[in-house]
């Protein structure tokens, strides 16, 4: 760290790079530190050595899949029973609750209608459902709606008991040959050396063959070159770094699929609301050797809302990175100590939460226009910071979910802050030549990374000829990186933390406000109480209170979220109501703020 300030001190590019690349050699060591157990995994399977058992009848367990969507054209309700096709064709052993939740069902009722329609007259080896939300709040509360159907299936007596396994699946996946059962295998077999059995199980996600290849007069286009990045990155970023084997543990999974408990996902929303009730006099209190608030004891209303928005798949994995098995059942209170805690730490290094079949497919679709997918990527990149402020003070109790989630965090940072430093250093450098030449050998080691990560995962997934399109876009691989992940990451970071927040139109500003939490969005805060401190100078009717750096509504102002998704509704970035006077000559749904 003292190299790294001398340098910066110095203002030389060369220097800067100097001082930096054994930090950030040791973050890449640490980033790719599964591939070895991925290559041994891989070396096994093709020997015979591992081979996948089919669940015995016991093991077959019933499973609730939920599938939320938006219905906004025909071709939604098309992919939608395409997607549904795959579930129940997927030859799965046991019984199967397929859920259609509909998010906003009252903006398309005809189309809602034909689906409930096709459901009804279903006769296969599946139960059909459909679930509504009559008006559009996102996708974590359609999945809530979802469970809810099926919970209310078996009061009806449609289904005979709620299914153990739930499973999460995009409107857009189509499932790969016995996804399905591969992830069950997973969930319910307990690891051979630790005896326990995962929380979450992640699938391997894949684009779409026809959505990224379509000869060599495709490839020349921006929408195939595009998608033929997207898909040789996932290739890696999912196919092999899922692979929760490294020396960091993963921290995250694939809204496109993905099985856990249904025990744990009805815990969900209560426990959202949980976390919103712990406070910092807790964290004292727990240091001082007070046993910290009980989620058994905890009595507020489950808030579905505050599990909404962008990162909804990962708002899973970190509650089921702090669960853990206690009697058979899920337990997710909190360490009694901060002692326990570091031995829950300690244990979680060991016994892994989250779970993966690289051979349990599922195939889906990308944005194909860079404005599309450098708004997807945004949204992708800028909610873990968001999630952390929405996890609130939980990861101060649970460290083996706080630890692992900031050291994931502070890593990817590094090392995208490490690569901006590299590319954006020219006008600092007083040898242009030796950075020139540094930068070549970065692109080099790039290529030469990259694609030894693409052959690896190819050779995981058995199919080198099936992927070999995946290769021609490793030339691009570097660039590609550095506008949409690194990019996209520090736009969203600056946004998010320091800026007025990240509207990605994930989810209505009516859920997000009513999820109780806010954004960090720190201009917002110092503009919302300079504007308050005009008005209380100008008016004086504005009382001083802790609300004047806050987001939520008050007396004297709006909440931080509103106008997002309404841009009709009156907005202002400092989010401080006109005065009265002001108010009464404006609109009345202007002034109703």
């Amino acid at each position: 760290m003292e190299s790294i300030f001398w340098s910066l001190g110095r203002a030389d590019g060369v220097e800067i790079l100097g001082g930096l690349w054994r930090p950030f050699l040791i973050g890449l060591v640490l980033y790719y530190s599964g591939y070895l157990g991925v290559w041994l995994q891989t070396l096994a399977r093709a020997a015979g050595l591992t081979r996948f058992r089919p669940l015995a009848a016991a093991e077959a367990v019933d499973v609730l899949v939920v599938i939320p969507t938006l219905l906004k054209t025909r071709d939604d309700v098309d992919s939608l029973r395409d997607a549904a096709a795959t579930v129940v064709d997927n030859r799965y052993p046991g019984r199967v609750v397929l859920v259609m939740a509909i998010d906003g069902s009252d903006d398309r009722p005809a189309l809602v209608a034909e689906l409930e329609g096709w459901a009804r007259g279903y006769r296969g080896a599946a139960t059909v459902l459909v679930a509504k939300v009559p008006q559009r709040a996102g996708k974590g509360v359609a999945v809530a709606a979802g469970l809810a159907r099926a919970e209310a299936a078996v009061a009806g007596g449609e289904v005979p008991c709620l299914p153990p396994v739930f499973f999460n699946m995009d409107a857009d996946g189509v499932l790969g040959p016995r996804a399905l059962e591969r992830m069950v295998a997973t969930l319910v077999r307990p690891g051979w050396l630790t005896r326990q059995r995962p929380m979450i199980v992640a699938s391997n996600v894949l684009v779409r063959r026809a959505h990224y290849w379509a000869g060599w007069r495709g490839f020349f286009t921006m929408r195939y070159q595009l998608a033929l990045q997207v898909a040789r990155e996932y290739m890696t970023s999912i196919s092999i770094t899922r692979n929760n084997n490294g020396l960091l543990p993963v921290t995250g999974v694939s809204g496109a699929l993905y099985a856990t408990w249904t025990t744990l996902h009805q815990h969900q929303a209560r426990h959202a609301a949980y976390m919103q009730a712990l406070r910092w006099r807790d964290v004292v209190a727990w240091w001082l050797g007070a046993r910290p608030p009980r989620f058994a004891d905890f009595r507020g209303e489950p808030n579905v809302h505050a599990t909404a928005g962008p990162g909804d798949d990962t708002w899973l994995a970190w509650l089921a990175m702090s669960a853990r098995w206690r009697d058979g059942q899920i337990d997710l209170e909190l360490p009694r100590s901060p002692l326990h805690a570091l031995a829950r730490l300690v244990r979680s290094w060991f016994v892994r939460p989250i779970a993966y079949d690289p051979l349990a497919r599922v195939y889906t679709a990308t944005p194909t226009a860079i404005r599309a997918l450098f708004k997807q990527r945004v949204r992708w990149n800028s909610s873990r910071p968001w999630l952390l402020h929405r996890f609130g003070r939980m990861p101060y109790f649970a460290w083996d979910l706080g630890a692992w989630v900031m050291a994931d965090l502070l890593l990817l940072l590094f090392i995208h802050a490490t690569i901006l430093v590299g590319v954006l250093l020219w006008p600092l450098a007083d040898r242009p030549a030796t950075w020139l030449a540094l930068l070549v050998l970065g692109f080099l080691f790039n290529l030469v990374v990259r694609g030894a990560a693409t052959l690896l995962a190819m050779i995981q997934d058995h199919d080198l000829r099936g992927h070999w399109h995946k290769l021609l876009a490793l030339p691009l691989a570097g660039p590609f990186h550095f506008v949409f992940n690194i990019a996209t990451t520090t736009v969203g970071l600056i946004q998010d933390v320091f800026g007025f927040g990240v509207n990605t139109h994930f989810a209505p500003e009516t859920t997000l406000a009513a999820s109780g939490v806010g954004r960090p969005a720190l201009a917002y805060r110092v503009t919302r109480c300079a504007r308050l401190i005009g008005r209380a100078l100008r008016h004086g009717d504005v009382a001083p209170g802790r609300f004047w750096f806050g987001w939520h509504a008050s007396a004297w102002t709006v909440d931080g979220y509103a106008g997002w998704t309404d841009r009709r509704r009156w907005r202002g970035r400092g989010g401080v109501l006109p005065s009265p006077r002001a108010r009464r000559r404006t609109r009345p749904d202007l002034a109703a703020g």
